[in-house]
């Protein structure tokens, strides 16, 4: 249908999510890759596309990572193969991935009730703070969020009798699911299906219409020669993410045996309260809306199939698995997002009047709104909002360095945001003897330190060494030391 013929409204929701996604574009482009997390699995990315190894993720030069599946890292390292190794190549593919599940959700909306409610559920989905922000970021979660979205809607289609490849797409988004996130995708999937069927009593019809067998063949196809051929390269990889990253840090707040960081220990029930941020701001505006629209809501009558139950069970099944645990971190409200924005669509919809809602899509805009000024603090302020390394390593590769110059890191953690940017050249210790070794080559060499640890560094390197440059890296002055040389000495 040609933009000409729609109503206003759908014209301006149309316009909005046009302007959502070249907001998102831009800050895409111009902001950096902030550590830790977005520039930790830049970096895994590249390593992969760099060693040309598909199978295993490497945490550094012959250390694996066995924290996560390969799926989000496959995807950033492909796309810095086509694109080039930069930031926008290796965003691109968490971009792509979110936009199909706009487009999964818009369509089951478009299919249930027409082209405002699908319009609605787009914007509801794509304004919310949490969406929006991770759309474009290199983490895990997008292609989790995908992989759910795909199979909760392929397994509602299925249930509708809509033809057997969707049956199929159910099984394949469990499959993918294992590969972006591991087991925890079918218990997401698996808890919402299993509370509609046993309160529907529709046991019977998910046996007919699910291709059981040759679908759970799908799935393996999909998953298994990954999983097989990871523990073969490096034995030990499915104790460690099997019971380590799915058992013990699930139930063990402050959980010790984590190999690349630490747990992250939060309160019982500190999903809640992250779900609220990460709907903002219709965690705020359907209060309103609730308090206008409630009565009449009630008065709607309910849908025969289960529908608005099905969305409601997919909206609180994740938070409900998560208020048991005690490490969580704030994105894990994502794969929940696309259930709950169809159920606020839906609710929307059963009271909307004609000409009414033209606030969704200005609502929608908060997001963007909020992202065009993070660009703008990039832009004025620089890397004094942000924790990314990029302007350092930029000022090291103006200085030409040798072919044989190290550039070191004086600091116990690492700066996953300069080994990106300085294509893995950079390495980090805090330890005298491992600086010496590494400073015993003749060449014009390079370190990088924060203010206050330059007087820590050994004295005789530090008497070898002086600042060229010096940055605000948030609240770290950092300082940028050149070896002085018998030919680089006045």
């Amino acid at each position: 249908m040609k933009p000409s013929s729609n109503t206003p409204w759908q014209r301006l929701a149309i316009y909005v999510l046009t302007a959502l996604l070249l907001i998102r574009l831009l800050a895409m482009w111009a902001i950096p890759l902030t550590d830790t997390t977005e520039a930790r699995y830049a970096e895994i990315a590249r390593k992969m596309l760099e060693t040309g190894n598909w199978v295993t993720l490497w945490h550094d030069y012959g250390i694996p990572f066995w924290a996560k599946p390969p799926l989000s890292t496959w995807t950033s390292a492909a796309g810095m193969g086509l694109f080039g190794v930069n930031p926008l190549a290796a965003r691109l593919p968490a971009l792509l991935l979110s936009i199909g599940v706009l487009w999964l959700v818009a369509d089951a909306a478009h299919q249930r009730l027409g082209r405002d409610a699908a319009l609605a559920s787009a914007l509801l989905l794509a304004g919310s703070l949490l969406f929006f922000g991770a759309a474009g970021t290199v983490m895990t979660d997008p292609a989790l969020m995908f992989c759910v979205a795909l199979s909760q809607l392929a397994f509602w289609h299925a249930m509708q009798g809509r033809g057997k490849c969707w049956g199929y797409l159910f099984f394949a988004g469990l499959g993918l699911g294992l590969l972006a996130k591991g087991p925890l995708a079918i218990v997401l999937v698996g808890m919402p299906i299993f509370f509609w069927v046993l309160l529907r009593n529709g046991w019977k019809a998910m046996w007919q219409r699910l291709p059981w067998i040759t679908g759970s063949l799908l799935m393996l196809a999909i998953a298994l020669p990954w999983y097989l051929l990871a523990e073969y390269r490096t034995p030990g990889f499915l104790n460690y993410f099997i019971m380590g990253e799915h058992v013990s840090r699930f139930l063990d707040p402050g959980w010790k045996g984590d190999k690349y960081g630490y747990a992250h220990a939060t309160p019982r029930g500190m999903i809640w309260l992250y779900w609220l941020g990460a709907i903002f701001p219709w965690s705020l505006a359907m209060l309103f809306w609730l308090g206008r629209h409630g009565k009449q809501m009630l008065k709607t009558s309910a849908d025969q199939d289960g529908w608005r139950l099905y969305l409601l069970l997919w909206s609180l099944m994740t938070l409900l698995f998560f208020t048991i645990s005690g490490n969580i971190i704030f994105p894990y409200p994502l794969p929940m997002l696309p259930g709950c924005a169809l159920l606020f669509a839906t609710l929307w919809h059963s009271v909307r009047q004609p000409r009414q809602g033209s606030s969704l899509p200005w609502l929608a805009l908060v997001a963007g709104i909020l992202l065009l000024l993070a660009v703008g603090l990039q832009w004025t302020q620089g890397q004094r909002y942000f924790r990314t390394q990029q302007p350092v390593i930029a000022a090291w590769q103006q200085q030409h360095p040798a072919a044989g110059s190290a550039l070191i890191f004086w600091d116990s953690r690492r700066e996953f945001s300069a080994e990106f940017y300085s294509e893995g050249k950079v390495r980090t210790t805090d330890k005298a003897d491992v600086l010496q070794q590494w400073l015993a080559k003749e060449h014009s060499h390079f370190i990088v330190t924060e203010q206050r640890d330059l007087p820590s560094l050994p004295a005789e390197i530090k008497a070898r060494f002086q600042p060229i440059a010096s940055f605000e890296v948030m609240k770290d002055h950092m300082l940028l030391l050149r070896e002085q040389t018998s030919s680089s000495q006045p």
